[in-house]
C-alpha cells in the first residue's frame, strides 16, 4: 500500500530530460500601428519577494498564477510554430490587463505590442534572444 501512495505524496521530476528556454512576455506601446517601440517592461513579472502567509495561501487559490502558466505555455508553443490563436490568446490577455488597469499605459499611446524572448543558459552564459514580435493593436475600445 505504501507503494502505492508514496508517488503521490513524492513525484518523480526524472520525465524531464533538459531544462529548456524560459519564455518572457514584454509589452511596449506606441502612437501609431507602425511605430517600433523603444521602451518594452515585462508583462507580469515574478514578485521579488512574498510572505509567508501569502506562499501557504497562494498553495491553495491562485488564479493569477494558474493564468500566467497558461499565458506562458501559449508563449512557449509560440517558440515551436506560430499560431494565430495563441497569438490572439496573448494579446486578449494583456488586453484585459489594461482594461483592469493591472496595466497603465503611456498617456498618448494607443497601440499595443508584445514580444516573447527566450531565457537561455549555456553554462554560465546566459542569453535572452527574441523570438517573437506580435502586431499592433489598438486598445482605445478596450477600455
Amino acid at each position: 500500500m505504501l507503494k502505492i501512495f508514496l508517488p503521490v505524496l513524492f513525484p518523480s521530476w526524472r520525465f524531464f530530460s533538459s531544462i529548456g528556454p524560459s519564455p518572457r512576455i514584454h509589452i511596449a506601446f506606441s502612437n501609431n500601428e507602425n511605430d517600433e517601440p523603444t521602451h518594452w517592461r515585462e508583462f507580469r513579472p515574478l514578485p521579488r519577494k512574498i510572505s509567508f502567509r501569502e506562499g501557504i495561501f497562494h498553495l491553495f487559490h491562485n488564479p493569477r498564477w494558474n493564468e500566467t502558466l497558461y499565458i506562458n505555455s501559449c508563449a512557449e508553443r509560440l517558440f515551436e510554430v506560430y499560431s494565430e490563436l495563441r497569438e490572439q490568446e496573448i494579446m486578449y490577455r494583456i488586453l484585459e490587463a489594461i482594461k483592469s488597469e493591472e496595466i497603465i499605459p503611456n498617456t498618448d499611446s494607443t497601440y499595443v505590442k508584445f514580444r516573447i524572448s527566450a531565457v537561455i543558459r549555456e553554462a554560465q552564459i546566459i542569453t535572452q534572444p527574441v523570438t517573437f514580435v506580435s502586431k499592433a493593436i489598438g486598445f482605445g475600445a478596450a477600455g
